[in-house]
This record gives structure tokens, C-alpha cells and sequence, in this order.
């Protein structure tokens, strides 16, 4: 698949702005060449992920879970003799470069929505001038306010908030009566689940948090931290940060002492815990998706991936955007049409009943995805099922 990268300066976003008021003064386009009901051959989506930068590791493994569920909603003829066709565009790290993609998209007739991409700040800067548009987008990941700025946007990532009960579960099942918090206070997620959640789920589950703890996004040295908190001894750690802080912050921790229950969330999935070892033997975290899960959808789907990309595993970034690519088709069935407000309603509709995919049962809350979750967890050399349920 061609990927797309423009250079585009800041000053894109006011152009951006200027286009959409201009669309919006039209009425806006139908999508995809179409002026009323039908599905024409091909239906172009334009999908604006992060395959180059920082996060790249989402935008890559969310690219290919789109492109798994194309191929099986096309052989399947989904859509009848309709066809989706995916054009991607590498947003890297840049919130002007996905607002001006998403603009392109806008002005152009032939696209019929657009799969967003998954780090918060790009996202915020598309979904404004897409609901302003009517624009169909949908969006993994992107857990931050803002992003959700009207009927037209959608989300199918749940916020771990949602979710993170299933932390509590387990804690209250260890026995634990108290807990230190250390998370990434330059993340949102990170900085709700380690200000927010992680309290609230001591008060129900019978544990009182001693300490908590913010560091910044690039941090990498956690050893005053953790020599704080094994000092401190309490009965468990949310370790709530980034991907590669994870296995770092877990081995100071251990060197300093500590021997007490770790509970993170899904940044320690995807093989991420590897560097730590037999150190980070026993962590557990929530998670909207496992490749162990016994739901059928995630079997159906593990299998189906490994057959298409040679024995590789997904996580839950590829699960997320392959639930994410099926939503639409289904918005797009329902509806009938390739008009992108139809789209809308389409999605409205597919939302309202829900479906079943490789997350498992998804419902929404409004325009938010809602799952039941697992809690997965490290043995020192694989990540490990500890509670999963079936559909």
C-alpha cells in the first residue's frame, strides 16, 4: 500500500478552516460521486494514521488490522459487488499534517469518511473540522475530551476507565489494602486512570491509596521513585505509563525491594514487558482485547491474522482499527449509500444494536465504544490470559 506524507505548515489549520466553511456554505458533498441511495463500485475511505514517529506502533499495527478486514469484507462481497478501498496517509507526529489530510479528504467528493488517527492531539485537530463538514470519522485509541465533537465522530477504543474495574477485581481477590500510584502525567489516559480511577476503585475494592506519583512523558529513570515506594511496602503499584517506561520503571522497582502485586494497562501488552523479564513476572493489566481471549470473534480474528501476516500475533491496536474497519462497512450497509450522512445514520444504527468483533461484544455509549475486557498479564516470557470471559 502507497503512503502518503505531505510537509504542511501550522498555518494549514486556518486554511483548513477556510475550506470547511466553504464546503459548509455548499452543503457539503455526498461522498464517493454519489448524489442519492445506491453503492457504487468502489467506495474510498481515506484512513490518516501515524506510520512514521513516535507512535508508530500504533498507526502500523492498526493499518494492518484495516487491511485484514477489507480483504474479508471484500471476498466476502460484503457490500455486494461494492468494493472499499483504503487510502492511507502518514500523519507521523503532527496534528497539522492529519487536519490537513482530513481537509483533502473534505474537498473531495470521492471520499466517503475518513478512520482517524490514534494519538489524541492529531485527532483533536480533525474531528472539528470534520463534524463541521459532516464528515464520517472513526477513531481508535485518541482517549482524550475533544475528540468526540459530535454525531459525525466516533470512537471504538473504550476508555480504559470503562473497563478497569476488572483491576480492582483482582486486588480486592490478593488481599491488597493499600497501593502507590506512579503514572504519566503528559498523557490523559495515564493521568485519569492514575488521578481518577485508580482512587475511585480503592474505594470500592477495600484499598487506600498511599502515594501517587506523576512523571513526565520522556521520562526514563524511575529509581528515586521506586525507592520511595518500596519503602513504603504497599500491597500493590499502578504502574501506569508509557510503552517503553514500563519494563524500566518495573526493574527499579524490583532493585529497590519491592516484591508486592503491579497492575498497569494495555501500554504493557504487545510484547513491551520483554526487556524486564522474569522481573515483571506477575503483572497484570486491563485490556480491551487479548489474542488468548475465548470470545469468538477474537478467535476467528487471531486466526485470520496469523494466516495473513505469517504467524504473527496482533494486539490490541490491530483489534481495535480491524473492529473499527467492520463498523464502517456495517454504518455503510446499513445505510445503503455512500452519502456520507446516510453514513451517519448508518453508524447510528449499527451503534444503537451493536455487534460482535474481535474486542468481543461491542456496545456503545453515545458515539463511545463500550467492552467487557480481560486482564492479561506477564509470566516473565509471554503475556498470559489471567481473567477472560466468553461471548
Amino acid at each position: 500500500m502507497k503512503i502518503a506524507r505531505w510537509p504542511r505548515p501550522a498555518t494549514m489549520l486556518a486554511g483548513a478552516a477556510v475550506l470547511v466553511a466553504g464546503l459548509t456554505a455548499c452543503g457539503g458533498s455526498s461522498g464517493a460521486g454519489t448524489s442519492g441511495g445506491g453503492l457504487p463500485q468502489t467506495i474510498k475511505i481515506m484512513s490518516i494514521k501515524e506510520m512514521t514517529g513516535a507512535v508508530a506502533f500504533a498507526g502500523t499495527n492498526a493499518t494492518k488490522g484495516i487491511d485484514l478486514a477489507v480483504d474479508e469484507m471484500n471476498q466476502q462481497k460484503f457490500l455486494g459487488e461494492s468494493k472499499l478501498e483504503i487510502d492511507l496517509k502518514d500523519s507521523a507526529a503532527s496534528p497539522q499534517e492529519a487536519a490537513s489530510f482530513a481537509t483533502q479528504a473534505l474537498s473531495d467528493k470521492d471520499y466517503s469518511a475518513i478512520l482517524g488517527p490514534a494519538a489524541s492531539a492529531q485527532a483533536a485537530a480533525v474531528s472539528p473540522i470534520a463534524q463541521k463538514a459532516k464528515m464520517p470519522v472513526i477513531y481508535t485509541q485518541a482517549g482524550s475530551n475533544g475528540v468526540l465533537a459530535g454525531d459525525y465522530t466516533y470512537r471504538v477504543t473504550a476508555p480504559a476507565s470503562s473497563y478497569f474495574q476488572l483491576a480492582g477485581e483482582y486486588l480486592r481477590g490478593k488481599g491488597v489494602k493499600t497501593a502507590a500510584v506512579l503514572y504519566n502525567s503528559g498523557n490523559p489516559t495515564l493521568a485519569e486512570l492514575g488521578q481518577q480511577t485508580a482512587p475511585q476503585l480503592g474505594q470500592k475494592y477495600g484499598f487506600t491509596i498511599t502515594s501517587s506519583d506523576g512523571v513526565q512523558t520522556n521520562a526514563q529513570d524511575f529509581t528515586a521513585n521506586g525507592s520511595k515506594i518500596a519503602a513504603a511496602n504497599p500491597g500493590a503499584v499502578f504502574v501506569l505509563l508509557n510503552g517503553p517506561q514500563n519494563p524500566t520503571a518495573i526493574m527499579q522497582l524490583r532493585q529497590n525491594g519491592y516484591r508486592g502485586e503491579i497492575v498497569g494497562m494495555t501500554s504493557m501488552g504487545a510484547g513491551n514487558l520483554a526487556p524486564a523479564g522474569q522481573a515483571a513476572a506477575g503483572a497484570v493489566w486491563p485490556s480491551d482485547f487479548s489474542a488468548l481471549a475465548e470470545n469468538e470473534g477474537a478467535k476467528k480474528f487471531v486466526e485470520a491474522y496469523k494466516a495473513k501476516y505469517n504467524g504473527e500475533t496482533p494486539n490490541n491496536y490491530a483489534a481495535e482499527a480491524y473492529d473499527a474497519a467492520w463498523f464502517l462497512a456495517r454504518g455503510i450497509k446499513e445505510a445503503g449509500s455512500a452519502d456520507r450522512s446516510k453514513i451517519q445514520q448508518g453508524l447510528a444504527k449499527v451503534a444503537a444494536a451493536g455487534f460482535e468483533g474481535a474486542e468481543g461484544k461491542l456496545t456503545f455509549e453515545g458515539n463511545d465504544l463500550r467492552v467487557q475486557g480481560v486482564l492479561a498479564g506477564w509470566d516473565g516470557t509471554k503475556e498470559i490470559l489471567v481473567q477472560g470471559t466468553r461471548s
